[in-house]
């Protein structure tokens, strides 16, 4: 079980991150390779593989069916970040860019809208070392937790509406508590 805030994590979440912490490492994670020939997690419909190019720019390289079900279709291959709402970017490349370049992960809470339905889902963003390439990508686990209520009003284009970081995993090189969202965006302007 997860010291601090344990209660907020989900069950799922949580063997979510243990699957990943039992998987032979090269260094503080493991590889992509090494996570794709593990047995399979139980809920492996609800896993996102990211590709994070940049601390703006992010495709899914790996979209379960589980997640595309929600979403209304696969967005494996698509951007990511297109799918989070205008001001819940910011702090959703913030945690993804962190994690790849610190390495750490992170626990995330977001607030989801599909059709007149929405609801929220807790998840865990850790780094997987990606052997051809020597990136860092995340996998991502996501659990629905709260109750799904109808809305009424126009459907919005973006699926996920707000992103609230829980809290950062020490994975061995440290965490980035110290650093905003918008001191990495300032300084990949520069």
């Amino acid at each position: 079980m997860l010291p601090q805030t344990a209660s907020a994590i989900p069950r799922s979440v949580d063997e979510f991150f243990l699957h990943w912490k039992n998987i032979s490492k090269t260094g503080l994670m493991p590889t992509l390779g090494s996570f794709l020939d593990a047995p399979p997690f139980k809920r492996q419909s609800a896993v996102a593989i990211v590709d994070v190019l940049g601390p703006t720019e992010m495709r899914f390289r790996l979209f379960g069916t589980g997640l595309s079900s929600l979403a209304g279709h696969d967005l494996t291959g698509h951007d990511v970040l297109s799918n989070f709402h205008p001001t819940a970017r910011t702090e959703a490349s913030h945690n993804a860019w962190s994690a790849v370049t610190k390495p750490c992960g992170y626990f995330v809470r977001r607030d989801v809208r599909h059709g007149p339905f929405k609801t929220h889902a807790v998840g865990v963003g850790l780094p997987l070392l990606h052997e051809q390439s020597g990136r860092v990508c995340l996998v991502v686990f996501s659990a629905s937790v709260g109750k799904t209520v109808e809305t009424a009003g126009p459907e919005p284009a973006e699926f996920v509406r707000t992103v609230t970081l829980i809290r950062w995993i020490d994975i061995g090189a440290g965490t980035p508590d110290a650093v905003t969202p918008e001191a990495v965006l300032s300084a990949c302007a520069q």
